[in-house]
């Protein structure tokens, strides 16, 4: 039995696009009862109504067969069709004057839609109505699933669908994202997101299933579905408590909500993957294409906000192979990082191509130590919450203008390769902390690299293979800490007389003075090749 609250032609033109339309003829049937909404897309519409219909037309399938038209108020009346909506524009300049005779006739109501009200205005409120006023059994579930399918074609969003899946099955609803260019309504009210191993489980059935979430402390049964997209998990629908008594009827409603809404998401993917590929190619052709006018470049970056008179740094993301198969596409493996960045500076742009992902990052009035500060708080974020492993970033210096830009890019791109070479335990690496070793990098000859290491310090080298004073240590500590003898002595935790023993020792073994600067300059040069040559793959 379905337990209904009379909804009248009369009630329903005070509701949503309705409100905006008249009745034209017969005004006796304003009480005649509406069960649900449907459109006119065929002829032969009448065979199909049930009863108790709001039918919605343009006349567009009929303008032209005048005895379907001469008939249809006749038929509609007698199948027990509440009213007719039409809408004249753009298909007939106005209702057919018969039309209005017939309707006045037989009291059956004719409602006039302007053109600037869209089905959906009437469709989406007439059916929450509807719904809102009984309890939805079998025989409803055809009616849900059409309206849910014309919501999700007509391109109204996804806050449109939420609410009237919501009105169908009476409960919280909310829809979650994995991705971050796909925006999903927020509730009124705060959850506990799905655990790892829920997702897994969501994953492996691949339909609606009870799940208990959590708000705050409390456990909520829920009844949950995937949004899938080729058999992967992208997000889901979750209809929070409510009565369990229509379940099965609650199952069907989500597994076709879930359904259209895994198309809604495909679509918004698709088209994203395309705005991003198209994005990939305006990075590389911004850093490297010498051949397109600046003109030409300003003109396609100004869809995403590039305004060449800013100042621009580029970042260079090193992800390792093992995370990017973990995804589909590049674009998901990106995404995240994208959402993190954005989450700093929503105009930052950001691309992949060469195996790198690269940020194109305004910096208008920051100090440097603010970008660094910046710099160092994203690579956490982006390491933190994407979970990604042994991510390396390389961070040119800022710059105006294209030419600018393309000198970060490789500013970027030399600090990634190089900041990898000479620190170990980095994972940020400013092109301007490179100091020498940008010139290091530059050689072609380095011969001339192990002639230097070999005349200083590559003596105490070989003489620490085969002694125990560790002069490379000492030399290195010295050094550091701006050859002071005693801070010197407590950091290697030795004597200062044997401190001064060392360091005569390293004169006699290199002939080179730590108290003369051309000397100490030649040590400390030394020093700088040894770590460079250690991790460079070309003095292996």
């Amino acid at each position: 039995m379905v337990m209904t609250m009379s909804i009248t032609v009369e009630n329903l033109m005070r509701i949503g696009g309705l409100r905006e339309c008249h009745i034209v003829a017969g005004h006796r049937g304003i009480h005649r009862e509406v069960h649900s909404v449907t459109t006119m897309e065929v002829p032969d519409i009448v065979k199909w109504l049930k009863g108790s219909e709001l039918l919605l037309s343009t006349l567009y399938p009929i303008k032209d067969n005048e005895e379907v038209q001469e008939n249809l108020i006749r038929q509609l009346h007698g199948t027990g069709t509440a009213a007719l909506a039409i809408k004249p524009h753009p298909f007939v300049e106005k209702i057919p004057q018969h039309f209005l005779e017939e309707a006045e006739k037989y009291g059956f109501p004719i409602i006039e839609i302007p053109e600037h009200i869209s089905y959906l205005e009437i469709i989406a409120p007439v059916m929450n109505t509807i719904f809102d006023s009984k309890v939805v059994l079998q025989q409803d579930l055809e009616q849900a699933s059409q309206l849910l399918n014309e919501i999700s074609l007509s391109a109204q969003g996804i806050t449109t669908f939420v609410e009237t899946l919501s009105h169908l099955i009476k409960s919280n609803i909310t829809v979650e994202s994995e991705l971050s260019y796909i925006p999903v309504p927020k509730p009124n009210f705060e959850f506990i997101a799905l655990t790892g191993e829920q997702k897994r489980n969501l994953s492996l059935v691949k339909r609606p299933i009870r799940i208990k979430r959590r708000i705050d402390s409390e456990a909520i049964e829920c009844v949950v579905a995937p949004v899938l997209i080729e058999g992967k998990v992208y997000g889901n629908i979750t209809s929070w408590g409510g009565s369990t008594e229509h379940l099965e009827i609650d199952l069907a409603i989500l597994e076709k909500a879930s359904t259209l809404l895994s198309f809604e998401f495909l679509r918004l993917k698709v088209k994203y993957d395309i705005d991003q590929q198209y994005k990939n190619d305006f990075l590389r052709d911004l850093f490297l294409n010498k051949s397109i006018s600046f003109e030409v470049l300003e003109e396609r970056g100004r869809k995403y906000n590039f305004d060449p008179k800013l100042s621009y740094l580029c970042f260079a993301f090193d992800i390792p192979t093992i995370e990017y198969i973990k995804f589909d596409t590049i674009t998901d493996s990106i995404n995240p990082i994208l959402k993190e960045i954005q989450g700093f500076k929503k105009n930052a742009i950001i691309g992949h191509f060469r195996d790198t992902t690269y940020a194109l990052f305004p910096v208008e009035n920051l100090t440097e130590v603010e970008i660094r500060k910046i710099v160092n708080s994203l690579y956490n974020s982006v390491v933190n919450k994407v979970n990604y492993k042994d991510i390396t970033l390389g961070v040119g210096r800022f710059y105006e203008g294209i030419d600018g830009i393309r000198t970060s890019f490789h500013e970027a791109e030399k600090a990634l390769h190089l900041g990898r070479v000479v620190w170990n335990d980095r994972k940020v690496f400013f092109f301007n902390d490179l100091g020498i070793y940008r010139l290091f990098d530059q050689l072609t000859d380095i011969g001339e690299l192990k002639r230097i290491y070999e005349e200083s310090v590559g003596k105490l080298v070989e003489y620490d293979q085969s002694h125990d004073l560790d002069l490379i240590h000492t030399l290195r500590v010295f050094l550091n800490q701006n050859e002071k003898m005693q801070d010197t002595a407590n950091s290697l935790f030795i004597h200062v007389n044997t401190l001064k023993y060392r360091i005569t020792k390293i004169k006699n073994l290199t002939g080179y003075n730590l108290t003369h600067s051309e000397g100490k300059f030649i040590l400390h040069l030394g020093l700088k090749i040894l770590d460079f040559m250690n991790r460079d793959y070309r003095f292996r």
